[in-house]
């Protein structure tokens, strides 16, 4: 039992009207998410100055090796492209 063009567009159709129906409007959905949104709250550790100035070390020392990790990574491949490039003229 096969159906030509019309009839599977004509099944499409008639599911994608049913999936509008189900779906629930903005307004219902944002009632729920409201009532979320004020339960979460976050709470941080606080910490001393010199916790603090540690954490900032910590990160700006792995910014500057992820730095200079991506400079390599760039040179690495500007050499290989040359390179790629001098093989293909020169041979």
């Amino acid at each position: 039992m096969t159906m030509g063009f019309s009839g599977h567009a004509t099944q499409v159709l008639k599911s994608n009207r049913l999936l509008l129906k189900k779906s629930r409007s903005f307004r219902e959905l944002r009632k729920d998410y409201i009532d979320y949104s004020q339960e979460t709250k976050l709470h941080f550790k606080e910490l001393t100055d010199l916790e603090r100035k540690v954490v900032r070390d910590k990160i700006r020392a792995q910014a500057k090796k992820d730095n200079i990790q991506e400079i390599g990574f760039y040179i690495l491949s500007l050499a290989i492209v040359l390179g790629v490039f001098y093989a293909i003229y020169h041979f």
